[in-house]
């Protein structure tokens, strides 16, 4: 394909009396049918990755969403490639510090679904999760959880750590993509909001039980 348009271009340069002029070279480019093969699969492949990012906001990606019954849970769970879940209860007050750090991310990895809900409304998913203390998130790859963090001992027991450290977190269980080059060391509310693909398809449903943990509420 390339080559095709190089010789084009090498030829109208080489001729003299014959050059093409420019409006002929690309006329002659423009009804080659390998490049109009080529701008087809450039659209399609534009298409589909229109209709990726439609679909992924349509089930609350991009935002930090609060889930209203066990059965989004079970849905997200299942069926997200990436995912954060945050089982919380409003009166908690590490649970609302969680909450402003993970709203704040939630629109920077748009490839990770993040979400809370009430524990009070999900008890059989709080017993099937053992989830014994709060606040209690699960961090889930390809439909599995993978990992939890509970309550803030990661964290020293301090209420005080930033977003970023947060972020760190996550990505060590790959629940979400750290920023890599320019944007790595830059802090997270002064980043261009991340819309980018990576073609990933739904993991199958699975989980993981977790450690045993000591309810606190």
């Amino acid at each position: 394909m390339d080559n095709k348009i190089h010789e084009t271009a090498k030829r109208a340069l080489n001729e003299d009396d014959d050059a093409l002029s420019d409006d002929e070279l690309l006329a002659e480019l423009e009804n080659d049918p390998e490049l109009e093969q080529l701008r087809e699969a450039r659209l399609d492949q534009l298409k589909r990755e229109i209709d990726h990012v439609r679909s992924m906001r349509a089930r609350g990606h991009g935002e930090y969403s609060e889930l209203q019954n066990e059965e989004g849970m079970v849905s997200l769970v299942g069926k997200e490639r990436r995912a954060v879940a945050h089982f919380a209860h409003p009166q908690f007050a590490r649970c609302k510090i969680l909450d402003n750090h993970l709203r704040t991310l939630a629109p920077y990895h748009f490839e990770t679904r993040f979400a809370t809900i009430n524990a009070e409304k999900c008890p059989f998913l709080v017993k099937k999760f053992q989830v014994r203390m709060l606040p209690c998130l699960l961090l889930i790859v390809n439909g599995r959880v993978v990992d939890r963090l509970v309550g803030f001992e990661e964290f020293g027991n301090n209420d005080k750590f930033t977003t970023e450290t947060l972020e760190r977190r996550l990505a060590k269980s790959g629940a979400i993509q750290l920023p890599k080059g320019e944007l790595a060391g830059i802090p997270v509310a002064q980043r261009p909001v991340s819309y980018q693909l990576r073609n990933e398809s739904n993991g199958k449903s699975g989980n993981d039980n977790g450690d045993d943990i000591d309810m606190d509420y």
